[in-house]
């Protein structure tokens, strides 16, 4: 008798004992996507200030920037050291925008495919994008950041549109309803993505003048913005990300398919819709400010996901601010490593991110 009493005592040990070692991580999580990268993002943007062909020591990096959150940004333009730091503004200002605005679409078009290794190429956003841009320069449209970002935006909703009814044609002749699959969207964004890159290539080809013109664009770069370009897109990009947000709670049922969300009281078709939409918007803004930044709404959220975030909403935050990070980081990087020449953040993001997914890959094979 008194043994039976005592085994389930061990049991119960190593349970108070497991229950007392998993709140640990769960304290931990908070910090680790939110308050850890607020504070890696405070200091990445202030060596982005202080960094470059011309370094500044931080005390003039804090007076200019302080200078510059005062109004008085013109005065202290006077002096080389603080020109050269407000001139890092815009730039910097960019690269937050552009990172979150791609690690939120990533992780917004991942669940709403529910594929965990997709991004705005996935369904041929950038691919549109590229091409709009491309017809527009053929065309003789101006060539200014403002065209450039009229064009991308036109050409990312154009595709998507294309996608979508590509999708929707697909379900119906199969017999699934009228609300495209993750699968019919997958296939029609990698079909819009060939044939407006064939397109692309072969404008080019055809014409020399506005390949000169187009190469300058191609590769993503945040140096060609301006603080109006920045602040116009700003608010774009704030409400595509308030819109995964909002809709976040969502994914995990449609994680677990249209027939269990369905029963679980939610409307895939619906939140597939609105998370496409909220993907336009925020890879639209992206691409326009920055052109094309690939890997970043790839690495992100996939990289985060191993930390098993609390909940969707966590994730989505901190996607935001991890993928602003990777893309300052990725600028300062470029900057530094052949100063004064710089690596544009297109090549440098690619650079980075490689290495890291196919780390990423390699733990998830071994673990398996």
């Amino acid at each position: 008798m008194s043994l039976l009493l005592h085994q389930p005592s061990e049991p119960a040990s190593d349970t108070a004992s497991d229950s007392t070692a998993e709140p640990a991580p769960a304290r931990r999580r908070p910090v680790t996507f939110l308050v850890l990268p607020v504070v890696v993002l405070v200091v990445l943007c202030l060596a982005a200030l202080a960094f470059g062909a011309r370094n500044v020591d931080p005390a003039t990096t804090l007076e200019a920037l302080g200078a510059f959150l005062s109004g008085r940004g013109a005065e202290a333009a006077a002096d080389i050291d603080s020109a050269a730091a407000l001139s890092r503004i815009p730039r910097t200002l960019t690269a937050v925008l552009v990172g979150a605005a791609l690690a939120v679409s990533g992780v917004a078009l991942q669940g709403a495919t529910r594929n965990p290794l997709g991004d705005s190429g996935l369904l041929g956003l950038t691919a549109g994008a590229s091409l709009a841009v491309a017809l527009g320069l053929g065309l003789g449209m101006p060539s200014g950041l403002a065209g450039v970002m009229v064009l991308a935006i036109l050409g990312t909703l154009l595709a998507a549109v294309v996608v979508y009814t590509v999708a929707a044609a697909a379900s119906r002749m199969g017999g699934t309803g009228g609300a495209p699959g993750p699968l019919s969207l997958v296939l029609a964004g990698a079909a819009v993505t060939a044939g407006c890159t064939a397109a692309t290539n072969a404008l080019l080809i055809l014409s020399p003048a506005v390949l000169e013109r187009f190469r300058f664009w191609t590769v993503g770069s945040v140096a060609r913005t301006s603080l109006e370009d920045a602040a116009w897109l700003a608010p774009v990009i704030a409400i595509g990300i308030l819109v995964v947000l909002l809709a976040a709670p969502g994914l995990d049922a449609l994680a677990l398919g249209d027939e269990l969300a369905h029963g679980l009281g939610s409307r895939p078709e619906r939140l597939r819709m609105v998370l496409l939409g909220a993907t336009v918007l925020l890879t639209a803004a992206a691409t326009a400010l920055a052109g094309p930044v690939v890997f970043v709404g790839l690495l992100v959220p996939h990289a985060l996901r191993r930390f098993r975030p609390a909940s969707t909403r966590v994730l989505v935050a901190g996607c935001a601010l991890w993928g602003a990070v990777l893309v300052v980081a990725a600028d300062l990087a470029g900057r530094l490593v052949i100063a004064p020449q710089e690596i544009h953040v297109g090549v440098s993001t690619v650079i980075i991110g490689v290495p890291v997914l196919l780390l990423l890959l390699r733990r998830k094979a071994v673990s398996l």
